[in-house]
């Protein structure tokens, strides 16, 4: 059972978040659905079509580290 599921992009996030879901208003927080934080960041071809979006796409992983180690998990 994961502890936290990351999505790539918003077509994903939409699936395991929620319908709605704004890739660029809401990538890199988190969100509690079944028990399980989720948290959603720019799709890697995304990031290849707009290099200048990178920034953003490494702080959402930073985040992550983040509330790994706040939850104790490698």
């Amino acid at each position: 059972h994961p502890k936290i599921i990351v999505c790539l992009g918003r077509i994903a996030a939409m699936q395991l978040i929620r319908p709605d879901f704004k890739i660029t208003r809401e990538h890199g927080h988190f969100f509690e659905k079944d028990g399980v934080l989720r948290m959603a960041t720019l799709h890697p071809a995304a990031l290849l079509r707009n290099p200048h979006n990178k920034p953003a796409a490494f702080e959402d992983f930073i985040r992550l580290r983040e509330k790994m180690d706040e939850l104790g998990l490698q």
